[in-house]
């Protein structure tokens, strides 16, 4: 079994990561997933596609929407041929308003790769999965481990939280702990031949219980933890990144005008699109044409004649 490439040297942990710790800590985190496994359909199907739907729908989005938006996208292409034959158009129909638009472009951009280049199946190789649209080191790694049953040590902000606490001590890892460290971390705790089920372990743990207010008094890990007796003193994690307002934002403008173009039956006028949503939002009519330019440049609309449409149009 192949594994990601990581850092060679290794980095100086608070508490020595000794054959007994590390199995120990492999022993104990496997266990809690026995009894705390997630039926996710994408975990067990050992389908590739189905692997990368899901790792492209779990990107910046919370787990319990996931589903929702990866049942409905494979009920619509239910193999990634179906999606390479539909349109951009359908495909950003079918997200829907599940946000950030363009990871639908990047699904629907690799369908047809993939069928043109690949035979309608995709890689099994890591630096091939890299070089296709949206696809960065964790979808890969999703794609490796639950499609192909390769060795791949997946990172997420999850699992970033329960190795930067478990092994380096720190309270908010995501700011404080280096992606070297944690990168030579997932490498050096992943299990031979169970990244099927090691991968989503980390996941789930880091969502339920090492969470960003941790639940030391529950977790199986704590006499393990180098974080523990920093916790179990008092001390508390920082804030964490803190999101930038929604409401009026450029974002939001992007959002509001695909939603008038996602929910028309017929191409829409430009000038009636950019006085909807600049009402819409209590905004200035020169703040929707630069999301609406900015749309045109990326791919999630353009102009057909002199009416606006979804889609790249290609």
């Amino acid at each position: 079994m192949s594994r990601d490439a990581g850092e060679t040297r290794e980095p100086a942990l608070p508490r020595p990561l000794s054959p007994q710790r590390l199995g120990a800590i492999r022993k104990r985190l496997l266990q809690w997933y026995v009894e705390h496994e997630q039926p996710f359909p994408w975990r067990t199907a050992a389908d590739p596609y189905a692997a990368l739907v899901a790792a492209v729908c779990a990107q910046q989005t919370q787990m319990s929407r996931v589903l929702q938006i990866y049942d409905r996208w494979m009920a619509a292409f239910p193999t990634i041929r179906d999606l390479a034959a539909a349109s951009d158009a359908d495909a950003l129909r079918v997200w829907d308003r599940a946000g950030y638009p363009r990871r639908a472009l990047f699904l629907h951009q690799t369908a047809r790769i993939v069928c043109q280049r690949y035979g309608g199946s995709l890689p099994g190789s890591r630096d091939e999965l890299l070089a296709l649209p949206g696809v960065g080191p964790f979808t890969a790694a999703i794609v490796l481990s639950f499609g192909f049953g390769i060795d791949a040590a997946a990172i997420d902000t999850n699992i970033v939280r329960v190795l930067g606490r478990v092994l380096f001590g720190d309270l908010q890892p995501i700011r404080d702990t280096p992606a070297a460290q944690i990168r030579w971390a997932a490498e050096r705790l992943l299990p031979d031949n169970q990244a099927q089920r090691w991968n989503p372990a980390l996941m789930d743990f880091g969502a339920a219980v090492c969470a960003s207010r941790p639940k030391c008094s529950q977790c199986p890990l704590a006499t393990l933890c180098a974080a523990f007796p920093r916790f179990a003193g008092g001390e508390q994690a920082r804030a964490g990144r803190t999101q930038p307002e929604f409401r009026g934002s450029h974002r939001e403008l992007r959002g509001l005008v695909v939603s008038q173009l996602r929910t028309s039956e017929e191409p829409l006028d430009p000038t009636v699109v950019i006085g909807r949503v600049a009402r819409s939002a209590s905004v200035k009519q020169s703040r929707v044409t630069l999301a609406l330019d900015s749309l045109i440049e990326d791919g999630l609309v353009h102009m057909c004649s002199d009416k606006l449409c979804l889609g790249s149009g290609d």
